[in-house]
């Protein structure tokens, strides 16, 4: 074991909700270790080439996330890697988020790193959780293991935002996975194409609205057809979902996989170059190392058939060519801890505001199940839901704060607020929190979230 490092603050996991996170607390006076897995920062945003972030607006266009989370996008902006239009979020036909913020991964390590390093967050890469010590039922200490070998990192408060509830589980802490069954959600490996004809795609998209999901939402209240004659250029409609009857076609000829409906593919920064989101990986859990390297395997062949599928039967890809694929898996769902509080479905489709929010979502309760079959249901009249404090503080462990899809929250919740807007929201609140904590010696399940809402407000964030 090499000599122990003390911090006020670590947060595990540089995805976009432990990236917020660590700006946070160091912005508020905490010294704040960020440690990851990865070279780099931004988690699926980065290492999944996840392309965009969903969603800073409610349906009725209304900006619904701040602060930190904006603070990124203009970064980017400055950079090239983001669009100047709309402050980076573009109005989207798609009709389940009213913005999507597409963002180029490249850029994106940049301005994290920069955000990180500004705020005075120590940064420990290529450095794996292997476990946590525990003293009672509090987090003391964090097992890394990288080339210098195993350490164990000392902090006052954890934040958990490894995407699994890692430190949460092996310090024995309660949680849910997956469906009844233990089953989860698809995982996805994206991957990006280039020499695309995005303007002969817009003419078919035209021409054929039945084709694509356009205005799904019932509060926009437009027909598919309407929706159609309104796009003037392919970045109307950054968000592509359809393809229904070639991909039935393809299927029946055995050339597309069985394992979803449509295909997804987003607009970038880069004139002609897309992100693909139409693979679908089935049955495989995401805590386990074998299943995991099962399920890359899989990916990595059908990400090419997937590309010549676009190629056969999709207007405007017949002379695109493979860019790149994502050296991450796409997870959407992992463990869901069970916490002071719980996100309900039937709050978030009732547009639910409740006093000890500290973040909000927006985005249609998404859920891709096991079966490959994807569910939605949609928020009411347009609105957002709360996201209350409680959701990320564990039951029964101390000295930890859950940011990202990890928190408490039920199945067809965690399908909307596991998305990247919301857990930045998130994050930007754990921070604050895990800061407050060190502040005033206090547990996180003890935090006043009246004062912790003051904070985040003077810090540009929607609670």
């Amino acid at each position: 074991m090499s000599e122990r490092a003390d911090y006020d603050v670590i947060v595990a996991g540089a995805g976009m909700a432990g990236v917020v996170a660590a700006i946070a607390a160091a912005r508020n006076g905490a010294r704040t270790l960020l440690t990851d897995r990865l070279a780099f920062l931004g988690g699926n945003m980065t290492a999944g080439l996840l392309g965009n972030f969903l969603s800073f607006h409610n349906m009725k266009g209304e900006q619904i996330t701040d602060g930190i989370a904006q603070e990124v996008v203009d970064g980017c902006i400055a950079l090239g890697g983001a669009f100047r239009e709309h402050r980076g979020h573009l109005p989207n036909a798609y009709g389940n988020a009213f913005s999507v913020t597409p963002i180029d991964p490249e850029v994106l390590k940049l301005v994290t790193q920069k955000l990180c390093l500004e705020a005075g967050v120590a940064l420990l890469l290529n450095s794996y959780v292997a476990g946590v010590e525990t003293v009672g039922r509090r987090i003391a200490g964090l097992r890394v293991v990288n080339k210098s070998g195993e350490s164990v990192l000392r902090a006052k408060i954890f934040i958990d935002a490894t995407g699994d509830a890692d430190l949460v589980a092996a310090a024995g802490g309660r949680f849910h996975l997956g469906d009844e069954a233990g089953k989860v959600m698809s995982i996805s490996l994206f991957s990006r194409l280039g020499n695309v004809d995005l303007d002969r795609h817009l003419a078919y998209v035209k021409a054929n609205p039945d084709e694509f999901m356009l205005g799904e939402d019932p509060y926009i209240g437009k027909s598919k057809r309407e929706i159609a004659a309104g796009l003037k250029h392919w970045i109307d409609y950054p968000l592509v979902t359809g393809h229904y009857r070639a991909v039935k076609a393809a299927q029946a000829k055995g050339e597309f996989h069985k394992n979803r409906q449509r295909v997804v593919f987003q607009v970038t920064t880069i004139p002609g170059v897309v992100v693909l989101n139409a693979t679908s990986l089935l049955g495989y859990d995401p805590t386990d190392g074998q299943a995991m390297t099962r399920a890359a395997l899989e990916g990595r062949e059908q990400i090419f058939a997937v590309w010549k599928f676009f190629r056969d039967y999709v207007p405007g890809f017949d002379k695109s060519f493979m860019l790149d694929s994502a050296s991450a898996l796409g997870v959407r769902e992992s463990r869901r801890i069970v916490g002071l509080k719980t996100l309900t479905t039937d709050q978030c489709v009732a547009g639910a505001k409740n006093p000890d929010d500290i973040a909000r979502g927006s985005y249609c309760l998404d859920v891709h199940q096991a079966s490959g079959i994807i569910e939605h249901k949609h928020i009411r009249n347009g609105e957002s839901y709360g996201i209350p404090y409680g959701t990320l503080v564990p039951e029964t462990v101390d000295g930890v704060i859950v940011a990202g899809r990890s928190l408490s929250s039920e199945r067809f919740a965690n399908g909307s607020a596991r998305c990247q807007a919301p857990i930045m929201g998130m994050g930007q609140a754990a921070g604050a929190a895990a800061a407050l904590c060190v502040e005033h010696g206090l547990q996180p399940r003890d935090v006043p979230v009246g004062q912790l809402r003051g904070v985040l407000r003077q810090q540009g964030a929607i609670v």
